[in-house]
């Protein structure tokens, strides 16, 4: 390797290297020292910047470096750690030996089965909290002892999701294989205790009769401490407000407790105090606007909350709701069939049967018709015309009952699907009974609602009619595609970080190969070389090093605008004023490469916008128009006012984009077909979205292949229409070598 660098110096350098010159030996000692300083500044930066926690230990376990991320994940500084033994650190008691004998093996073998594997184990931080991680081991020679080198990512986010996702699956199967919520309620606790490290939870269904919250069932682990509290949680009942259960049900929302005994409003307190519950938390099970009951939780310990998991069994929450009601539905049914065949075989053998107590009778079964929370419809099936329809359905499909009853079902088109609803009556007539049927039911304005249909064939005067009921669960699909849409946004979170993963590993290799390189040839080389080239060295570098830092910012800006809670902070703003400094600095930041003319018409307004946003929309938007277009090529930066908006756009004559990839622009990690060797890390255009988006505004790409592009941004900055003031302004164009910067943008800094 020494022989191969040394080709890399030229030849005279290199003769003239090996003259001795006693005169150059301070400077070379000097220069020696420089590159030290130099490599370790370069390890230093790597190990302050580095997101995952690396510890290095020597052949007895003792800490010998701690990293930024170590402190901040496990709780100590990194003079408090220096030193000490990591095993009484970071790894929990129970686990300490196992490491300790594993260590020494190691060392004294030499021998080891997990360096050069990545493993999960559980550690521990300085509270005494364990966690689970994700460990790779690193052996360094040293010529002497061994030194390792872990390298630790905390995956207690990942391992939480997997654990939502498994309870949320089961509570689903649960549902789908229990008759009754008295049967799935205990499973159901049982599931979410045991899939998120609960010790306790309860499942109160509302009792209409008496307006309060009853136990329907309770579950807990082997621990016998929970007796007294489950004793007293299976008696007592609530009253909406009172306890948790009441203030769920009051409130219609999710609520979470991190320590019971201090909660004012828990009337169970002084009994989980003696057992040893502290945090709380529970979810309303909903139909649509109604509580139908409520579900908690307890554990021993005190936990901070998890809006995942509450948004997570908000969800479940109205799944349950809607298998209740659907449970109850069918009950009613069950029971009106059974009173109506009762009925109807009464009558038939008993003829003498009073005129009186038949119309008793027909006025029993029609208050029990009419008074169904489900949507019951009856339908003679001759001709398919609608006899007579309860309040439920009525109010569902918005029809009164005059411009119901007497029309066919053809006529009213309840079905979404004239085909489905032929299908419904021949399976009907086929079989006489129809049961959980998903359809589209129509309304009278044409909304489209989810219905669950239940169909019975019974005999009227001699006649066969179809005594339908139906369900409307649209919350419940909705709850469905809600939970379809998170998994695709699983799906679409690894995608994005398969694609970070590559372009990190593709990105970084070039600066890092550059890095590398030129610090072997200062170290193996430095006092034969010139200075010039020292310093071209050196250079190159600070290049590779700046190069990877400003990657990494653009990582970590879309990292932010695609957060839950992105900032957008706007103030008065000179909107010309601005755009036109930074036509300047991105100018300068690209070297000049081409002219940027930037033209307004409009001077006296002020807008109220987000300065920070609008630097890092039109610094990519300008970098992009500079990046790809040949130099010297125009490229103009316009500004109108429209009403309210203010008109942005950026004009070249670059290669162009092609049409396939238009589609696609703004997808993280994307770069056009056509863009060849130009760098670019294919993270600008969704920075640009996300921050036009954020301003309320719309973006728009118009392109020819070869003749260039023009993006139109609108944004909603002004609060009136323009005044009179506000005329054209002259053009003012920026060529190379032109115009003063007051605000640099760093250089690369677009995509």
């Amino acid at each position: 390797m020494r022989n191969a660098l040394s080709g890399m110096v030229p030849r005279a350098e290199r003769s003239r290297a090996l003259k001795p010159d006693m005169s150059r030996k301070p400077e070379t000692s000097r220069m020696q020292e420089a590159a030290l300083r130099l490599s370790e500044a370069t390890r230093a930066a790597i190990l302050e910047t580095a997101l995952d926690c690396i510890v290095t230990i020597d052949r007895a376990g003792r800490v010998v470096d701690f990293n930024p991320a170590a402190e901040k994940t496990f709780g100590y500084s990194r003079e408090e750690a220096i030193g000490q033994e990591m095993a009484e650190l970071i790894i929990p008691p129970r686990l300490r030996g196992r490491h300790r004998a594993g260590l020494e093996h190691a060392v004294t073998s030499g021998e080891d089965h997990i360096v050069g594997r990545r493993i999960e184990i559980t550690a521990m931080r300085r509270d005494g909290q364990e966690f689970p991680v994700e460990l790779a081991i690193t052996r360094i020679p040293t010529g002497g002892p061994p030194m390792f080198t872990g390298h630790i990512r905390d995956i207690t986010a990942p391992k939480e999701r997997e654990h939502r996702q498994a309870a949320q699956y089961e509570v689903a199967r649960i549902l789908a294989a229990a008759g009754t919520l008295e049967e799935a309620s205990s499973l159901i606790v049982q599931a979410v205790c045991q899939g998120l490290n609960w010790d306790m939870g309860a499942i109160w269904q509302f009792e209409p009769a008496r307006d309060e919250l009853r136990c329907a069932g309770i579950w807990h682990g082997a621990s016998p401490r929970q007796e007294q509290f489950e004793a007293a949680t299976r008696k007592a009942t609530f009253k909406k407000g009172v306890g948790l259960p009441g203030r769920i049900w009051a409130e219609g929302q999710p609520c979470w407790i991190p320590d019971v005994i201090k909660d004012k409003n828990f009337p169970r307190a002084s009994l989980a105090s003696e057992e040893g519950l502290h945090s709380a938390f529970g979810f309303p099970i909903r139909l649509g606007g109604q509580v139908l009951g409520v579900i908690e939780f307890f554990s021993h310990e005190i936990r901070r909350p998890d809006p995942d998991a509450l948004e997570m069994f908000a969800a479940i929450g109205s799944q349950i709701g809607q298998f209740i009601e659907r449970r109850r539905a069918e009950t009613e049914l069950r029971r009106l069939n059974s009173d109506l065949e009762q009925r109807v075989a009464e009558g038939t053998s008993r003829l003498g049967l009073s005129e009186a107590r038949a119309r008793e009778s027909e006025a029993r079964f029609s208050r029990m018709f009419h008074a169904n929370p489900a949507m019951v419809c009856l339908i003679r099936l001759a001709d398919g015309c609608v006899v007579d329809a309860n309040q439920a359905f009525l109010k569902v499909s918005g029809y009164r009952a005059s411009e119901v009853i007497g029309q066919s079902l053809g006529e009213l088109a309840l079905w979404s699907s004239a085909a489905q609803q032929q299908e419904f009556i021949q399976t009907l007539r086929r079989q006489g009974s129809l049961r959980e049927q998903e359809l589209t039911f129509r309304a009278r304005d044409g909304r489209l609602d989810h219905v669950l249909l239940s169909a019975e064939v019974v005999e009227i005067n001699g006649e066969p009619h179809a005594l339908t009921a139906a369900l409307d669960i649209g919350a419940r699909k909705q709850a469905e595609e809600e939970l379809q849409r998170a998994l695709s946004r699983e799906k679409e979170l690894n995608r994005l970080k398969s694609n970070f993963v590559t372009l990190v590993s593709h990105e970084f290799r070039t600066p890092l190969g550059v890095i590398m390189s030129a610090a072997e040839i200062l170290e193996n080389y430095f006092e034969r070389l010139a200075p010039g080239r020292r310093r071209e060295h050196l250079q190159d570098i600070h290049h590779a090093t700046r190069q990877m830092a400003e990657l990494m910012e653009q990582v970590l800006l879309l990292g932010r605008l695609e957060s839950d809670r992105p900032a957008n902070r706007p103030v008065p703003l000179d909107l010309p004023g601005f755009c036109s400094r930074l036509a300047d600095e991105v100018s300068a930041a690209t070297a000049r490469k081409c002219p940027i003319s930037f033209v307004t018409k409009t001077t006296a307004a002020q807008a109220n916008a987000d300065e920070n946003l609008l630097r890092h929309i039109f610094s990519n938007l300008l970098g992009n128009a500079v990046k790809y277009s040949a130099a010297g090529a125009e490229v103009r930066f316009l500004l109108t006012r429209e009403g309210s908006e203010a008109v942005f756009q950026v004009v070249d004559k670059g290669i162009g984009i092609p049409e396939t990839d238009v589609p696609h622009l703004f997808t993280a990690f994307h770069r056009g077909g056509n863009v060849g060797e130009v760098p670019g890390s294919g993270l600008g255009l969704g920075i640009v979205k996300r921050g036009v988006e954020l301003h309320g505004g719309t973006i728009g790409i118009r392109s020819r292949l070869g003749e260039g592009t023009t993006i139109t941004v609108r944004l909603p900055v002004f609060e009136t229409e323009p005044s009179k003031r506000d005329l054209p302004a002259k053009p003012k164009p920026r060529q190379p070598g032109a115009g003063s910067r007051k605000r640099p943008v760093k250089k690369g800094g677009v995509s």
